[in-house]
């Protein structure tokens, strides 16, 4: 990360209220996993790509809320939602664009190989040409799912980090690769 784009990051810092991390060494170029609360639905963290450590929670009154927050704006490279309920996790699929959709497990769609990475609108196109044509402008939306009970996520990847924990972690990584 260079010197402007660590100082964009800072600047987000008050566009909400810092609820964990916000620690910050530009020397180092280090900045703290940021949670933020009260975030404006205007504010500049919630307009640009953030490409950092950076959380902004915005509040929605419902479930059409939320949803009209989302298609309402540039399409999102991903969206996570938390929830059992198969009303929302299928109103979700059909009624928001976005590059992957993770119900109950944010970020674990990289992890499996099979699901398309990638943008639609702003957050990105692809190749095309040909088939490529074909499966750039008719996307293909990454969607998983686990339960939220049992938690298998915290036992196995998620902190306290233990030296067992790193190895499994570590070797998840090396197949991906």
């Amino acid at each position: 990360m260079n010197g402007a784009q660590f100082d964009r990051l800072v600047s987000y810092l008050g566009d909400g209220e810092v609820v964990t991390g916000g620690g910050h060494d530009r020397a180092a170029r280090y900045f703290e996993p940021t949670v933020l609360a009260g975030v404006d639905r205007e504010s500049a963290v919630m307009r640009d790509e953030i490409f950092g450590p950076i959380l902004p929670l915005v509040e929605a009154a419902d479930l059409d809320d939320a949803i009209d927050f989302v298609t309402g704006r540039e399409k999102p490279l991903a969206a996570y939602v938390f929830s059992e309920s198969a009303e929302v996790r299928s109103r979700w699929e059909r009624e928001t664009s976005s590059g992957a959709l993770t119900f109950n497990a944010p970020v674990l769609h990289l992890s499996v190989l099979g699901l398309p990475f990638g943008g639609v609108g702003g957050s990105g196109y692809g190749s095309y040409h040909g088939e490529r044509s074909f499966r750039t402008f008719s996307h293909e939306k990454a969607v998983l799912s686990k339960p939220l009970q049992p938690d298998t996520l915290a036992p196995t990847i998620m902190p306290p980090f233990t030296p067992a924990k790193e190895r499994l972690i570590r070797g998840w990584l090396g197949k991906l690769r």
